[in-house]
């Protein structure tokens, strides 16, 4: 029998997965075999989410009798081939696993398939978008950082209790090398990215400042870890139950550490670096800054609006240093990337209007991408900033930005010379019912986006709000419907993506 004609007899994984998952689901009581067929739409959209445990967002109980089963039916591809596969497990059912963790030794292990799970497991870190611009998401420094540090923790430690001798050595030998390997690539990963937006703003020799701080702060939290193992030895409230043996279940100490919320701040910091928290502002606020470069549209963003957007970023980034405990280092590496960032930013919307007139598939194309008049933002950015300057209330100058920034558009259309511009004649409904929702009142059919007042205002509120929870920076550098927040227990306007 040819290697094909093997192949084609084998079992198709799928429906055995499926099997299996669908016999998980039903906890209350037995069902018959064919209701396994019946998958249900929480079944089907499982298949679409990553396969990387880093990227959801527990690890529960029933995802620590799964992975068991996985490990007992794991097969070697020779084996296969062979026709030498054990099969007997494969018809297990969610409590015949759980039975077999209560009363045999099952955890009392760590085999090459652990090792080989864990590793696939830290190959899912990383910080690539996968997108047309560069950023970092929201909480994915804090989500790496700990996943990483948890992980590496807790199977130390089973280690250390379960394996002696040679086979101790051997096996935290393996661990550390996938340990050091997974932080080289993520602290790498980390430092190009954000310290590639930086030098694409002006800022350079910062990537090795990056990469140095990520590796130390792992290690910071790696401690913590450590230290909180050490000193608390009840830990998930499971011991003395039949549900004990998931202490030996080092993905379930991990994720029990994770939630202790122990976030490495105040660790001995070597010079030049910094802090974790420090590195989640860094990477958030250039991210921003990368999202909203590639969220200027040229067909309707007039230059007074451009002036007015800068200006509130101005104002959110001298807010943001007064409010947030950082270092001078990284004040100053902020207004350098500020002040870099503002003429790139005109530049390259310039270059675009450029590009389009260049490539124009009609006559009115060359008049309708006209160039930016860069005097004309700058009056409205500097309206609205000494008003900030003198009240140091943002809303109080965005106001005052804006009256100016729509008193300007309004008498640069009576004149008419701009009027066959795309980007003013696509932006009356912008400036002109800037204070009010029209829309909404015409037809309360229509979904609340809200004024672009209202927009500004409460991007501004939950920008605020994230510096006093203490999380990551929701700097809201793009206006968007007012139904993207929600106001929480303490009354406060958040963002429902935040």
């Amino acid at each position: 029998m040819t290697i094909t004609e093997r192949i084609a007899k084998l079992p198709v994984a799928v429906n055995i997965a499926d099997s299996f998952r669908a016999e998980l689901s039903q906890t209350n009581s037995e069902k018959k075999q064919d209701s396994v067929a019946a998958k249900s739409i929480t079944e089907i959209s499982s298949l679409t989410k990553s396969l990387y445990a880093v990227d959801r967002s527990d690890y529960t109980k029933e995802d620590a009798i799964k992975k068991q089963w996985k490990k007992m039916n794991t097969m070697n591809i020779l084996d296969v081939l062979k026709g030498a596969v054990d099969t007997s497990n494969r018809g297990l059912s969610m409590k015949d696993v759980e039975r077999q963790l209560q009363e045999d030794d099952l955890l009392d292990e760590v085999s090459d398939i652990d090792l080989k799970m864990l590793q696939f497991e830290l190959s899912g870190l990383r910080f690539e978008g996968g997108r047309g611009y560069q950023s970092v998401d929201s909480g994915e420094l804090y989500k790496n950082v700990e996943y990483l540090a948890s992980r590496y923790v807790a199977m130390e430690d089973k280690i250390k209790k379960i394996c002696t001798g040679v086979d101790q050595t051997e096996r935290l030998n393996q661990l550390n090398k996938m340990y050091m390997e997974t932080l080289e690539k993520i602290a790498k990963s980390y430092s190009e990215v954000v310290g590639g937006i930086l030098e694409d703003y002006g800022v350079s020799g910062e990537k090795e400042k990056i990469y140095q701080s990520f590796k130390s702060g792992v290690e910071q939290q790696v401690a913590e870890y450590r230290s909180f193992l050490k000193q608390d030895q009840r830990l998930i409230g499971v011991e003395d139950t039949e549900d004990a043996w998931l202490l030996k279940d080092d993905e379930y100490i991990a994720a029990m550490l994770r939630r202790q919320d122990l976030i490495s701040e105040a660790g001995l910091l070597k010079e030049g670096e910094y802090s974790l928290g420090e590195l989640d502002v860094l990477g958030e606020y250039v991210s921003s800054l990368s999202i909203m470069e590639a969220g200027a549209k040229t067909y309707e963003m007039t230059e007074e609006r451009l002036g007015l957007d800068l200006a509130m970023l101005t104002m959110k980034t001298d807010f943001l240093s007064k409010e947030k405990n950082m270092s001078s280092a990284l004040n100053t590496t902020l207004q350098k990337t500020l002040n870099g960032y503002l003429n790139v930013f005109l530049e390259r919307f310039n270059q675009k209007l450029e590009i389009k007139r260049r490539n124009a598939q009609i006559g009115a194309d060359i008049q309708g991408n006209a160039e930016l008049d860069k005097e004309s933002v700058w009056k409205v950015y500097n309206k609205t900033m000494e008003q900030y300057r003198i009240s140091g209330n943002g809303m109080e100058a965005l106001i005052k930005g804006a009256e100016y920034g729509r008193s300007q558009y309004l008498k640069k259309m009576e004149l008419g010379n701009l009027k066959d511009i795309y980007r003013y004649k696509n932006s009356s409904f912008y400036w002109i019912d800037f204070f009010d929702n029209l829309l909404e009142r015409r037809n309360n059919s229509y979904e609340k986006e809200g004024s672009a007042y209202e927009q500004y205002m409460i991007g501004w509120l939950d920008f605020q709000n994230s510096l006093r929870e203490g999380g990551s920076v929701r700097m809201n550098l793009l206006l968007k419907s007012i139904d993207s927040y929600s106001i929480n227990q303490s009354g406060n306007w958040i963002s429902i993506n935040a």
